[in-house]
């Protein structure tokens, strides 16, 4: 990674809640919306169970009209926990102040993204 991009992310990563492969394995995402944001072709690779695939790029367009927020007032979602990974956690970051900046108030970064998942052991499924 470029020095101007570490910086860049780590700028961010200090603004935002950052949750460990640790935590997120103890964490009971029952009531809360697990988003992978990055890249079709990434997501062909296998993503968490229950995560939405939806890429960073139109993550705020999207994440709205998705079924699993349909029916939701506003002010459901935007207090609803949302845990954010992508491969490493550095897409992750910039989508959760991305959400932060819009209002949502519950959002974590996943820490070491899903390359930390898969190396804990945690399982992946094909979408």
């Amino acid at each position: 990674m470029q020095p101007c991009l570490q910086n860049y992310i780590g700028t961010i990563k200090q603004n935002i809640k950052e949750i460990s492969i640790e935590d997120f394995k103890c964490t009971d995402c029952s009531d809360a919306l697990v988003i992978d944001v990055r890249e079709p072709a990434e997501h062909a690779d296998g993503i968490i169970e229950g995560a939405l695939p939806i890429p960073r790029g139109v993550l705020e367009f999207k994440l709205f009209s998705h079924p699993e927020v349909e029916g939701l007032s506003e002010e459901e979602v935007l207090n609803k926990p949302v845990y954010i990974y992508c491969a490493t956690g550095g897409r992750s970051a910039c989508c959760a102040h991305a959400l932060e900046q819009i209002g949502f108030k519950n959002v974590f970064s996943v820490a070491g993204g899903i390359k930390q998942w898969v190396e804990s052991g945690g399982k992946i499924v094909k979408p």
